[in-house]
C-alpha cells in the first residue's frame, strides 16, 4: 500500500482489459479525423487489425481522449 498524505491508497485489482489497446488509440484519432464514424472505425479495426470492438467502445475511447465532447441531453 502507498501512503498519500494521511490516507492509505490501496493498489487496484487488475480489471478487464480495454477492448481497444492503447497502441491503437492513434489509429482511432486519425480515422475519426479523416471523417469516419464510430461504426466504420469499428469495422476497420475488425477487418484490418483483428480487433472486434463495439462501436460504443470506439465512442468511449474518443471521449476519454478528449477528441469528442460528451453529449449531455
Amino acid at each position: 500500500m502507498e501512503t498519500v498524505g494521511a490516507i492509505e491508497k490501496k493498489a487496484r485489482k487488475p480489471g478487464r482489459p480495454r477492448a481497444i489497446p492503447e497502441d491503437m488509440e492513434p489509429v482511432l484519432v486519425e480515422l475519426y479525423g479523416q471523417g469516419y464514424g464510430y461504426r466504420a472505425i469499428s469495422r476497420m479495426l475488425r477487418n484490418e487489425h483483428g480487433l472486434n470492438p463495439h462501436f460504443s467502445s470506439v465512442r468511449k475511447t474518443l471521449i476519454r481522449l478528449d477528441v469528442v465532447k460528451k453529449r449531455i441531453p
